[in-house]
């Protein structure tokens, strides 16, 4: 969804789907490591704890911010969807699926 916010210029939906879809990944693993599920937003707490390659780690937290301003105006000092371009969007995306990618080749590991 978070891609296909993207051919309709929903920028701002498309960079919150790209966070929302690493903090579900996040969460499935630290439940199929058996470790209790984090009540949090924060993606790179979640990323550090269960050990994400730094390469990994650094693209996160430029997700984690996305969580809030891309859905309120108060945190955005802005309306949300005047603050991403495709270009934004884009790369958020593409870090969201980099993530995506990394995970079926450790999920043996958790």
């Amino acid at each position: 969804m978070a891609r296909r916010n993207l051919t309709i210029e929903g920028y701002d939906v498309a960079a919150f789907l790209a966070h929302q879809s690493i903090e579900k990944l996040l969460k499935a693993a630290f439940a199929l490591s058996g470790k209790p599920l984090p009540r949090t937003h924060y993606l790179e707490e979640m990323a550090s704890e269960l050990g994400l390659p730094e390469d990994l780690y650094d693209k996160i937290l430029d997700l984690t911010s996305d969580y809030t301003i891309a859905r309120y105006p108060d945190v955005a000092s802005g309306v949300p969807y005047e603050l991403y371009s495709d270009e934004i969007a884009s790369a958020k995306v593409e870090i969201a699926e980099r993530v995506l990618n990394y995970f079926p080749q450790c999920w043996g590991e958790l």
